[in-house]
């Protein structure tokens, strides 16, 4: 691997083709037009070698935890996508890989007449395998761009230990990047190249059918209340600067009301920048007090995701933790449990505790958790399950089975933050030892939690979200 430039990794040392008939980019994480690194390099490509552009996204039907929420989700941005591009000058195919039957080998295919491959940089799930295959099998140059957040992610040369070591390097630096992306126009502009690969019409009207007819987890349905696409998350990001933002510092930990962002669905998806975000919240007449405690999530506790992930490989386990951790577990790795819940209790909101319930039932219903209610449920699991181990696969696969914001270093960093990644130790108790510990009444008195529980309760009957106050 060669660093190109601070957001660009050359994964080999092929030549380019120079009987190309277009470069190739293969879209799999930035599902976006605009503020988009990757694309943005590949155009650049483009026009050096005075090539047309073809963008290819795919979605396969045996990735982990797919399921109709998810795919519902990816392809509810697929249609503007393909009317974007068009306006771009770009060639865009989007291929749904429905079952086993159906073609395979389609991004190998396509470079065969590409000049190079631009893909998407992303650190976690699945991504860092498909770049890593496609290197073995292409025999032309291919780069991975980081646009991942709003500081690349090669700033830091280490992983960091916790949001007070990163948030400083971040300040340092963080006026150089927090400013409106330059775009970069295609010059060899053309939308109707003949490319050797399926192409998958996808509309509004036909989602539902297609879905219908990939061979995934068909019990998880589409959430009704979040839905995929750009035009979708700038929806939610209006509503959020002009409504919530306003009094976010007040509201952002009573998931009773709707005091939340609720666009991490739409940032693990790239249908949504960071930095569009990050330049919206910035340019509001919110005070300074909620901008900077959400820039401080978005920005700050983002960041430290994605560089633990990038440079922890063991990031999807509990081998990620620090030293303290891994004492305290062995210390208390026989303490007795006194409830022990199965999967699928957990799974059907059977246990003793309401507000879990209820955390574990807006999981269920709407493919999101709100992540104040999120740190708890974690605790909880730890001390209802068998071992440490056992918790975290099940947090793991509940998380990535319901969330569409799961399966995003976000995610993985959130899950181990409830065994003390990325925090420090605490008074000794049975079971978690010194990781920090948490009630269900202690925590719910600090916000309606009963107002909360009736909510989750109607979502089933009346999909909506609660009130902002």
């Amino acid at each position: 691997m060669e660093q190109i430039n601070e957001r660009t990794q050359l994964l080999n040392d092929k030549e380019i083709r120079e009987d190309a008939k277009y470069v190739m980019y293969w879209m799999q994480i930035f599902k976006r037009t605009h503020d988009n690194h990757a694309l943005k390099f590949a155009i650049e490509k483009a026009n050096e070698l005075d090539l047309p552009l073809v963008v290819y996204e795919g979605l396969k039907f045996y990735y982990p935890w797919a399921s109709d929420r998810i795919h519902t989700f990816i392809l509810e941005g697929v249609e503007e996508k393909r009317k974007e591009f068009e306006k771009i000058g770009a060639t865009y195919l989007f291929y749904l890989q429905k079952d086993d039957d159906s073609p395979k080998q389609t991004v190998k295919k396509i470079a065969e007449d590409a000049a190079l491959i631009v893909t998407d940089d992303f650190p976690c799930f699945i991504i860092p395998k498909h770049n890593q295959a496609i290197v073995e099998k292409a025999d032309i140059p291919v780069y991975a761009v980081d646009s991942n957040g709003i500081i690349p992610m090669s700033k830091f040369e280490k992983e960091e230990y916790a949001a007070y070591t990163i948030r400083p390097k971040i300040k340092k630096i963080l006026d150089d990047y927090l400013v409106p992306f330059e775009d970069v126009e295609l010059e060899n502009k053309k939308t109707n190249i003949e490319v050797d690969c399926p192409d998958t019409k996808v509309t509004s009207d036909n989602i539902a059918d297609l879905v219908a007819e990939c061979d995934i987890d068909h019990d998880v349905k589409p959430s009704p209340i979040y839905h995929g696409g750009t035009k979708n998350g700038r929806k939610r990001l209006k509503k959020f600067i002009e409504e919530i933002l306003p009094n976010y510092d007040e509201t952002r930990n009573k998931p009773e009301v709707d005091g939340s962002s609720r666009l991490s669905s739409y940032l693990h998806f790239g249908f949504l920048s960071a930095l569009e975000v990050a330049l919206a919240v910035k340019d509001s007449d919110a005070s300074e007090d909620s901008k900077e405690a959400y820039l401080e999530e978005l920005i700050v506790r983002r960041e430290l995701s994605y560089n633990f992930t990038k440079f922890n490989d063991k990031y999807d386990s509990l081998e990620a933790l620090p030293n303290w951790v891994q004492e305290t577990m062995r210390e208390h790795v026989d303490d007795e449990r006194e409830e022990i819940y199965s999967l699928e209790q957990l799974e059907n909101c059977e246990t003793y505790d309401e507000l879990w319930n209820a955390t574990q039932r807006e999981m269920n219903e709407t493919g999101e958790v709100h992540n104040y209610v999120r740190m708890l449920w974690g605790k909880l699991v730890i001390q209802w399950t068998e071992n440490y181990e056992d918790a975290f696969v099940i947090l793991e696969h509940l998380n990535n089975k319901y969330c569409l914001d799961g399966r995003n270093p976000n995610s993985y960093a959130g899950i181990l933050w409830c065994f003390g990644k990325h925090d420090r130790p605490w008074m000794e108790r049975e079971i978690f030892g010194k990781m920090r510990y948490m009630t269900s009444k202690s925590t719910g008195k600090k916000f309606g939690s009963k107002k909360y529980i009736e909510w989750t309760k109607s979502l089933k009957d009346n999909p909506k979200l609660p009130d902002t106050k």
